[in-house]
């Protein structure tokens, strides 16, 4: 009897953790928090509301994939629909999404939410899809300063 393969374990995902050159977590480091882990690895958790983060090797039933590259932000990696996805990737208003740890309805667009866009982050639906709602703020280049010093 065949196994059917994890959505985390699918080629769409390994690309983007080779690009950043990382390492899933290792056994000892299983449920440690992410600002506990070294730089360069990735993991699942099925906690991606918590400030904690803990971490694990095997990806279960709607878990949400955590990257920690090195030398930049935590990435939240989901599914969101299309026309978020091109709302998130233009970036130039704050916005809402739902992200998805798996394909669900419509939400079939694959994308990578740094944590230093998220504004703020809500417990997942545990029913829908598994949904969490994620506020995100606009591109750091959309977020032009004022000055009242001429």
């Amino acid at each position: 009897m065949s196994q059917e393969t994890h959505i985390a374990l699918t080629p769409e995902r390994q690309k983007l953790r080779d690009r950043l050159n990382l390492r899933l977590v290792t056994m000892e480091e299983s449920g440690m928090p992410v600002d506990r882990l070294p730089e360069g690895v990735y993991g699942f958790t099925t906690s991606p509301s918590t400030d904690e983060l803990p971490l694990f090797p095997k990806p279960v039933y709607q878990c949400t994939e955590i990257q920690k590259p090195v030398a930049g932000p935590i990435n939240f990696i989901g599914y969101v629909t299309k026309k978020e996805a091109e709302a998130f990737q233009r970036g130039a208003e704050p916005m809402a999404l739902d992200l998805y740890p798996e394909p669900f309805a419509e939400a079939t667009e694959l994308i990578t939410v740094p944590d230093s866009r998220v504004d703020r982050r809500k417990l997942p639906t545990r029913d829908q899809g598994n949904a969490m709602r994620m506020e995100i703020a606009p591109k750091p280049e959309f977020l032009g300063t004022t000055s009242t010093f001429n």
